[in-house]
């Protein structure tokens, strides 16, 4: 005769713990990292889909429930009562309104005291901060405020911003962290979201690219200059530190780093495939203090995104139109070059509508291609 299970096991002691949390406070989903891969094992075995060690994850508490009368032969709410010795505190549907009318409060207080209670989205960030964040309302005062403060320093309009802020910065202003995963910048950033009419950010790198919309950037964003007054090599330089421009003359603005190697002496940008906010930045010093700044980039759907962003910065296209395409083009061939196939949406080409027809030749070029090219216009 097989032994019952028993749901005592120290495998199951985060599972347990956390369960117990999202049933007391009505929850419909709990969170779950497995600590060790035997936990990771007995909880997969339990709820019936394979889990990591270290990666969280999601189970509805309706699921479990299922699962857990199913391998136990008891309730959710006996299996918990037994391994924790107490039983789950009642709570009944008055409590529940009450927490989260007190979630509301809270949230309507750190608006108010932002200045930001008339903003379009805050009744709709509101209503998914109580229903998604899973903040108790006794934990959720201080983030709150953190979050709202923050918001009231962001650039919160579907629009480049003209100024930035490092996060480090926004932080100290706000008195405490707005790193990955802290409960204010999860507040800060669903509200960016709504406001900007994007979705959520899942994962660091969708973070970032919402915190860069709304003119907060990473204090280690840098970009790659050369023949710049003090800065005559290439070098990385940060946000805080961008060159002054130079005293006349053109600036020109390349996508990789081969062209810089192979230049000397002219003042050169290198946006490494990315128009990151040190970069922006510095375009825009540029163009401000009357300095004419051209932009080559790859011909493919990123190259040409980031050229359209850098012409509305005040930047001109360098060699980037139908016939400088043709041309790299019969360049490619002659050197027997392979190019890869043009994938993605180019979009459009407003400083030179010809480019999108052409471009349906369906390659894209690579910057390198083009070298020569550019080395003869320096």
């Amino acid at each position: 005769m097989t032994a019952a299970p028993d749901p005592g096991r120290p495998e199951y002691e985060v599972l347990w713990r956390q369960a117990r949390k999202a049933v007391q406070r009505g929850q419909v989903k709990l969170g779950y990292k497995a600590p060790s891969p035997a936990a990771a094992a007995a909880v997969s075995a339990l709820v019936g889909r394979p889990l990591e060690a270290g990666v969280g994850t999601t189970v509805p508490v309706a699921d479990l429930g299922e699962r857990v009368a199913s391998v136990f032969g008891r309730s959710l709410a006996e299996v918990l009562t037994a391994v924790h010795g107490q039983p789950l505190a009642a709570t009944t549907a008055s409590q529940d309104a009450s927490r989260r009318e007190w979630t509301d409060a809270i949230l309507q207080a750190a608006l108010d005291s932002a200045g930001l209670a008339q903003a379009w989205w805050a009744s709709t960030w509101i209503d998914q901060v109580r229903r998604y964040a899973k903040i108790a309302p006794e934990r959720l005062a201080a983030p709150a405020r953190r979050a709202a403060a923050a918001l009231a320093r962001m650039n919160l309009t579907p629009s480049a911003p003209a100024t930035w802020l490092t996060r480090a910065d926004l932080a100290a202003e706000v008195g405490g962290s707005l790193s990955t995963g802290t409960k204010a910048a999860a507040l800060a950033l669903r509200a960016a979201a709504l406001a900007h009419g994007v979705d959520a950010p899942r994962g660091r790198a969708a973070e970032t690219r919402l915190w860069e919309r709304c003119g907060v950037a990473d204090g280690l964003s840098t970009v790659l200059v050369s023949g710049f007054p003090g800065t005559p090599g290439p070098v990385g330089v940060p946000l805080r530190s961008l060159p002054d421009a130079p005293d006349s003359g053109v600036v020109r603005v390349c996508a990789r780093p081969a062209l810089m190697e192979a230049a000397t002496g002219v003042p050169l940008v290198c946006l490494s495939g990315r128009l990151n906010p040190a970069a922006r930045t510095l375009l825009s010093r540029l163009v401000a203090a009357g300095r004419t700044v051209t932009v080559h980039t790859d011909f493919d759907a990123t190259g040409l995104t980031i050229l359209r962003e850098a012409i509305t910065l005040g930047a001109l296209p360098w060699r980037m139109s139908a016939a400088d395409y043709r041309e790299a083009l019969d360049l490619a061939r002659a050197h027997d070059t392979d190019l890869p196939a043009l994938d993605g949406d180019p979009g459009p080409t407003p400083w030179d509508p010809d480019l999108a027809a052409a471009l349906r030749a369906g390659w894209a070029i690579p910057e390198e291609v083009t070298t020569d090219l550019l080395l003869s216009d320096l």
